[in-house]
């Protein structure tokens, strides 16, 4: 198994991925792949494919996880002990939605885009250099920050 783990999640896995993100592990997630383009880019890219589904676990030359329950989080907590995954977060690193990696903006940056009260009452920013979205620390991050250590508490 690689030392640093890449996964990629069917469709039916979309809070999962973006869980996975939350914590900075690269997790390719699109919710029209068809089951053959999954498989092909885990084999091509050496990613761990998830899926609540077993038609990939005769697949010999793809590292295949099967996911049990149906709630994202018990999913998370799942994924986190079968791959010893404990040490490896890098929280708020990648962006939620197209799994690039966030670049830190200074403000100045972007001050056309954004809100007047988020402009005033926050100063660190992170931009998507691929969709564009901006993150800064405000209450989702608060509460993403809560369930991290929700998560920890279960070492």
């Amino acid at each position: 198994m690689p030392e640093t783990l890449h996964f990629c999640a069917d469709v039916h896995l979309g809070k999962l991925a973006r869980l996975l993100r939350m914590l900075g592990f690269d997790t390719v997630y699109n919710n029209d792949f068809s089951k053959e383009a999954l498989y092909k880019i885990a084999t091509r890219e050496q990613r761990v494919l998830l899926s609540k589904s077993d038609c990939y676990s005769h697949f010999s030359d793809v590292i295949f996880y099967r996911i049990k329950s149906g709630d994202s989080l018990e999913q998370l907590k799942d994924v986190i002990q079968h791959f010893n995954l404990w040490d490896s977060f890098d929280p708020f690193s990648r962006c939620l939605y197209c799994n690039e990696i966030l670049q830190k903006t200074e403000k100045e940056k972007l001050e056309n885009e954004l809100l007047p009260k988020t402009k005033n009452d926050f100063s660190e920013f992170w931009k998507c250099p691929s969709c564009k979205r901006i993150y800064w620390k405000g209450s989702h991050y608060e509460r993403m920050m809560k369930t991290i250590q929700d998560l920890e508490n279960h070492l």
